[in-house]
Formats: structure tokens, C-alpha cells, sequence
């Protein structure tokens, strides 16, 4: 049995973000072609970075995958974000 999300040092919930994060990063910069300092400068800024160390929301335990699905899913609503709203002119 694991014991409680509460009783596990701060020190060791920082380790287990950070193999999760440069997991996910080299995994994501290699498929994308891209330098992973360039990645991991750019998810440092976003809000899934600032949710996986909110060690409450319990993001640095779920590992690699689920951490690139919320980072993906935040990157395609910024961008919907971007997009200019479209009207009907008739």
C-alpha cells in the first residue's frame, strides 16, 4: 500500500516533477526536432510548469505522458486563443 500523498517529503515530490519533466521534454524536443533547451526555456513559462510543482494538484506523480497531454492541450488553447474570432459579414 503507498502511503499518503501528504506524508511524502517536499524533496522527493521535487525530484519525482523534475525525472517527469525532462522525460517528457527530451521525448517531446526530439519528436519536434527541436533543442531541448529551447523546450524546457519555453515550458518553464507555462501554467502546466507552475502545476506540476504545485505539489496539491498531485501532477508529479503521474508521469511523462499525462504531464505532455496537459502541456499540449495548454499550447493548442493559447493558440485558439490567438486566432482571430471570425463574423458573420453578409
Amino acid at each position: 500500500m503507498n502511503p499518503p500523498v501528504s506524508s511524502v517529503p517536499t524533496k522527493v515530490k521535487e525530484a519525482t516533477a523534475i525525472v517527469v519533466m525532462r522525460c517528457m521534454l527530451v521525448s517531446y524536443a526530439q519528436e519536434r526536432g527541436v533543442a531541448f533547451e529551447r523546450v524546457a526555456l519555453e515550458f518553464a513559462r507555462s501554467k502546466t510548469y507552475e502545476d506540476l510543482f504545485d505539489f496539491d494538484d498531485g501532477i508529479w506523480r503521474e508521469g511523462p505522458t499525462y504531464l505532455r497531454v496537459l502541456y499540449e492541450e495548454e499550447l493548442a488553447e493559447r493558440k485558439r486563443e490567438k486566432e482571430p474570432t471570425k463574423t458573420n459579414d453578409y
